[in-house]
């Protein structure tokens, strides 16, 4: 069973007669939102999706938690302008936009980012916008039912915590953040709640402003994080919410706010999954805020949006992997075309067909081009796509107009992560690398040389293994000899120990680009 759908045989279970279950997700657009973030919308989008096959209405509510304030400037952000730490407090949308595009304010700008790659992902949620929500004042009672409950909420905090409770500290304790109407930052600090007249007092600590506000009128008043989830699982009837393992933890976020709507609001917590962090090969752990992140957009330029997909559907929640950007995304695709053909055949087993049930946008009639074929032959054709059709109709491989969005992934795959493997063949004769073979290596060019020049280079690859096996080895000797010849192949046609897949360079290039260079 896919684990989507033990996550949604668990929600029905806790609450078998809801007429339509709302499984959440929420994202502060702090910065590009990362490709990491998005397993937090994926999660809960599979278990959607579950709960339907299951025969049960659901739907994907995604918050942007934008009426949070901005803790740091991140380096893309920077990279384009100045100065942009004296908005450090303000909700990320009172900051003005730092790029110049039409998006009226910082968060504007990173959701409309982070929303086109949700569409080319195929994903679709009902979108909910916090500081809509806040400053409409739809939460007004709910504010207000916290602040008459913060004495309550204040000893659930604690009992959390190693230190000891303060009487001082609990009587001066207020679940709530005030945005400065003056400045408009949160560097506040909350001196009374009046319960009979629902006025709070407060002083800004950065422009010195002391205000007395209703809080039924005045529109900048956010509730803490562990406050606000809870509320909001209360509010919108949440069933299921994912977190990161931060959440997770013992004494964590989920933990806190599960005893906070119980005690406060009243209501059982949702099914709770925590999920681990993404890695990208080699780089490590990706954070929004320092702009130091591979956004879906970056991922989407290498990979096909049903293989992002897969991997999320493939992996339970809790496990980590990586997105690579070396040659193991060749894995990557390899892997998924044979899945895809297994189901297109009818061998599948049960998991992977869940699996790719949920990757699928839409089910494909074949299987595509092997990106680790199309990555050979199109740096020896220059990229050019109908070279490249010719080249591989040649090497009898099959290839159609559903494989040119592959190849555009292919070359900026090559040109900006893997330039070392766009190879070029060499202007002149090895002549130094050559003079160092030994008589029969010298002889094993000379014969690939004369059948190249002579012979049908469709059937060279045959011819190759042919010329360099010896039926009188091992399988594991004869590999050993081939690895052995192929790079002297390389080094004479290229200067290097490897290269592209000889048999298609052979089919895809002219002979005089090729035939001068093995012939001595």
């Amino acid at each position: 069973m896919h684990w989507s759908e033990k996550l949604a045989r668990q929600i029905i279970e806790k609450n078998p007669n809801k007429e339509e279950y709302v499984c959440a997700a929420g994202i502060s657009p702090s910065g590009s939102v990362h490709i990491g973030n998005f397993r937090d919308i994926i999660t809960s989008y599979y278990v959607v999706k579950s709960l339907q096959k299951l025969g049960k209405k659901a739907k994907l509510l995604f918050s942007w938690d934008n009426f949070d304030r901005l803790r740091k400037v991140p380096s893309n952000v920077q990279e384009v302008v100045s100065g942009y730490e004296k908005y450090i407090g303000m909700p990320y949308t009172k900051v003005p936009n730092p790029f110049n595009d039409e998006f009226d304010s910082y968060a504007s700008h990173f959701q409309h980012e982070f929303e086109t790659s949700l569409k080319e992902l195929g994903v679709s949620a009902d979108v909910k916008y916090q500081s809509t929500k806040y400053q409409s004042g739809e939460y007004t009672n709910q504010i207000i039912h916290s602040l008459k409950n913060r004495k309550k909420i204040y000893d659930i905090l604690m009992s959390f915590k190693t230190q000891e409770a303060s009487n001082d500290e609990r009587e001066g304790y207020f679940p709530i953040s005030v945005y400065c109407e003056n400045c408009l930052k949160d560097n506040t600090k909350v001196i009374s709640f009046n319960e009979e007249t629902n006025e709070v007092t407060y002083k800004c600590l950065d422009c010195g402003e002391e205000k007395t506000v209703n809080v039924k009128e005045y529109r900048l008043i956010k509730l803490v994080w562990k406050v606000d989830w809870p509320m909001r699982w209360a509010y919108e009837g949440v069933d299921f919410e994912p977190g990161g393992i931060d959440h997770a933890a013992s004494g964590g976020s989920y933990e806190v706010s599960s005893v906070i709507a119980k005690e406060i609001f009243g209501i059982e917590p949702p099914v709770f999954q925590g999920y681990g962090w993404l890695g990208i090969q080699g780089l490590g752990a990706m954070h929004s805020s320092s702009g130091m992140n591979l956004k879906p957009a970056t991922i989407l330029s290498i990979y096909e949006p049903e293989i992002i997909r897969w991997l999320f559907s493939k992996y339970e929640p809790k496990d980590a992997f990586n997105f690579c950007f070396d040659e193991t995304i060749i894995r990557h695709y390899s892997e998924f075309d044979k899945l895809v053909t297994s189901y297109l055949n009818g061998s599948i087993d049960e998991f992977n067909k869940d699996v790719l049930d949920l990757a699928f946008i839409s089910v494909p009639s074949k299987v595509k081009t092997p990106f680790g074929i199309l990555s050979s032959v199109a740096p020896i054709c220059n990229f050019n796509k109908e070279i490249i059709k010719t080249s591989l109709n040649k090497a009898n491989v099959e290839y159609d107009e559903d494989s040119l969005i592959r190849l555009d992934k292919v070359e900026f795959w090559l040109k900006n992560y893997m330039p070392s493997k766009i190879f070029k063949v060499l202007d002149n004769k090895n002549e130094e690398y050559y003079n160092n073979l030994t008589s029969e290596e010298k002889a094993k060019v000379k014969t690939l040389c004369e059948f190249l020049k002579t012979e049908d280079v469709a059937n060279v690859q045959q011819f190759m293994y042919d010329l360099i096996n010896d039926p009188n080895l091992t399988k594991k000797e004869n590999l050993k000899n081939q690895m052995h010849y192929f790079k002297i192949f390389y080094n004479l046609l290229f200067g290097a120990d490897d290269g592209p897949r000889l048999y298609l360079f052979f089919m895809a290039s002219k002979k005089e680009d090729y035939i001068s260079l093995l012939e001595f």
